[in-house]
């Protein structure tokens, strides 16, 4: 963790800080990110995630909410830094900033320690690299009721584009790095997880298809897709039937129908 004089870091060095945290090597070295937004910052308060500090624009910050959520981490000794408008907006990504972000310490799980419970669903990510859809898969996740998002190359879950999608999200489930798609297959085969692909070829649609519980759905790269391997290797394949003139779907749209439809199946088994 960076140390700082009396525990309270200046606006300058605040600014150096969030700066820092705007490249993904750094923020995967530290284990660090900048979090930005009332929703984003409550939420890994709320997970129990370490906060290294709170950043305050106090002509900004209107929540009484989020007020109290700053007085309560002071008790908790937080180091919390009052920054004047204009310093707040060289650190924030947001054309309206709403007055507060946080230094948040965070590091992806490792997948081998994680377990699915007997009616789990988690989606794997295979090389995204849209920081957007990764956020709306773990926010579409979390409101299906899934467990685990698996990052397999591609964006960091730390970066901001994908924490602001998520709209805290990812800070209420759980998420591991995969070091290898050979990994994440093993995972799956030791928990008797069903892989899940989806293929415009498969034999069937995905709501004609009884998914088994627990399940890992895979999304591909958003340009190429899962490679035909990698399908291969999966236990099911499925496609999302389509009935107007397009023939894709966005990854995160694709992850959600997909998602939805396992969470309507879960639903209706109990």
């Amino acid at each position: 963790m960076t140390n700082y004089p009396n525990d309270i870091p200046t606006p300058k060095q605040v600014v150096a800080r969030a700066r820092a945290l705007q490249d993904r090597s750094a923020r995967l070295r530290e284990g660090a990110g900048l979090v930005e937004g009332i929703r984003q910052v409550l939420a890994a308060i709320e997970a129990g995630h370490e906060l290294e500090m709170l950043l305050i624009d106090p002509a900004k910050l209107r929540s009484d909410v989020a007020r109290q959520a700053v007085l309560d981490a002071e008790e908790d000794g937080i180091p919390v830094v009052d920054l004047p408008t204009p310093t707040f907006a060289r650190i924030s990504q947001r054309d309206n900033p709403v007055g507060i972000a946080a230094i948040v310490r965070w590091r992806p799980l490792d997948l081998d320690a994680v377990h699915l419970p007997a009616d789990g669903l988690a989606v794997l990510c295979d090389d995204l690299r849209d920081p957007g859809n990764v956020g709306t898969i773990a926010r579409t996740l979390d409101a299906a009721g899934g467990d685990l998002l698996i990052l397999h190359g591609g964006v960091d879950a730390m970066h901001p584009t994908a924490l602001r999608a998520s709209l805290g999200s990812l800070f209420h489930i759980q998420v591991a790095q995969a070091p290898s798609l050979d990994a994440a297959f093993a995972w799956a085969a030791a928990q008797r997880v069903q892989t899940v692909a989806t293929s415009a070829h498969a034999e069937h649609a995905i709501w004609d298809t009884e998914l088994q519980i627990p399940g890992l759905l895979l999304i591909g790269n958003e340009a190429r897709g899962l490679d035909e391997a990698t399908r291969e290797r999966c236990d099911l394949q499925v496609s999302i039937p389509m009935q107007g003139r397009v023939t894709s779907l966005n990854a995160s749209v694709a992850a959600g129908a997909l998602m939805l439809e396992y969470a309507r199946q879960r639903h209706a088994r109990r």
